[in-house]
């Protein structure tokens, strides 16, 4: 008998985020090729994560891969790839295929369906920026569908084989934003929750979904229609722009720090970097600098929303959603509030659950899209 494996996949430009079976989690969502019989750090594998394909090729995905980009920084093809991967091209990029195949692989294990993969049913639905789903649906399609062949090696685990199909009917895409949305108004099995759908029936409402690539802005009429016309994702106020600020502030004293190593100096040693000034060696805070410079660009954010949106004058609630939107809410709702245009009950923060646990702020596009392919199925 055929065992069913269903995953949601938010692939944001920071994190991979994936509900399978209720069960949720995530690592860092970069890959990097490698020869591992070059390699001398087997003994460290807290979070180590290696893809290995048919015919041999490797790839370290996760922490471990932002620690490589780190240490090859002032290579001029890394800095090349790096820019290309935190833009839409990831999509179509051979780094997207290896994460979404780790993520897969995770998923089987934390199931406990290592065993079933020759029997497995498995359907999946992938959250895309809501600005070019259209554009990249066909191609996640292409990469999930199919027959899949390759090897992992998680922690200090042995290698083991994958190998499994998934059927191109069983394959789906979202709008990340949409998603946020089904996430915040639907139960676990996709259909409507009475309880909450008076934020989309008595709207208009504003869906900010905030990313690290975009931050999604989806204005919704009364009734629940999506005013796609209206509708953008921008990626001027997303949390790669804080990090190209931070990057901007530090570039006299640390030039070769870019904007995608910030992620990774912030897990490392309490986020202080060193650099030399005159001789002597002197510390630079990034998490102090970075929360500066979230303020400075929510303050942009909120310029931006007045131009587009009128004040928000004409929308009656607004539900913030997403990692960057988490960081900007306080900064929104005291703005809002403070110009009387909205209080505590009607800019809101999402709460995302799938099956009554409550999960971070983060997972809310993987719990709506999680969501949604139930509501697809059932």
């Amino acid at each position: 008998m055929q065992k069913q494996l269903l995953l949601a996949i938010d692939p944001g430009f920071d994190n991979v985020k994936v509900i399978a079976n209720g069960e949720h989690f995530k690592f860092p969502f970069n890959a990097v090729e490698t020869d591992e019989r070059k390699m001398s750090d087997y003994g460290r594998r807290d979070g180590f994560i290696l893809y290995k394909d048919e015919s041999g090729a490797t790839w370290r995905v996760g922490q471990y891969a932002r620690g490589l980009i780190f240490d090859n920084k002032e290579q001029q093809e890394q800095a090349e790839k790096m820019r290309g991967f935190y833009t839409e091209e990831r999509f179509i990029s051979s780094e997207f295929t290896v994460g979404l195949r780790a993520a897969l692989a995770m998923a089987i294990n934390k199931t406990g369906m290592y065993d079933d993969q020759e029997n497995l049913d498995i359907r999946l639905i992938v959250a895309l920026p809501h600005g070019c789903r259209a554009k990249f649906a066909s191609t996640i399609v292409g990469v999930v569908a199919g027959e899949h062949s390759y090897y992992m090696r998680f922690d200090n685990g042995p290698e083991q084989a994958y190998h499994f199909t998934i059927q191109e009917s069983g394959v789906f895409t979202i709008s990340q934003t949409i998603a946020a949305i089904l996430g915040e108004t639907s139960d676990d099995d996709g259909n409507i929750d009475d309880d909450k759908f008076f934020y989309l029936s008595n709207g208009p409402t504003l869906v900010i979904d905030g990313g690290y690539y975009t931050v999604g802005l989806v204005p919704v009429s009364r009734g629940g229609s999506v005013d796609d016309a209206r509708a953008e994702s921008d990626t001027e106020h997303a949390m790669k722009m804080v990090n190209v600020a931070v990057e901007k502030a530090i570039a006299s004293q640390r030039p070769d720090i870019k904007h995608y190593s910030i992620e990774y100096l912030l897990s490392q040693n309490d986020g202080i970097v060193r650099y030399l000034e005159d001789g002597k060696a002197h510390t630079i805070n990034l998490a102090a600098l970075r929360k500066a410079k979230i303020e400075n660009v929510c303050d942009d954010f909120i310029d931006y929303l007045n131009k587009k949106y009128n004040n928000l004058l004409d929308f009656r609630y607004v539900l913030v959603t997403g990692g960057t939107g988490a960081c900007f809410f306080p900064q929104l709702l005291d703005h809002y509030k403070e110009m009387g245009i909205m209080d505590d009950e009607h800019m809101l923060l999402t709460s995302p659950n799938v099956y009554d646990n409550p999960l971070p702020i983060e997972f809310s596009i993987a719990a709506g899209a999680y969501k949604g392919l139930r509501g697809k199925l059932s």
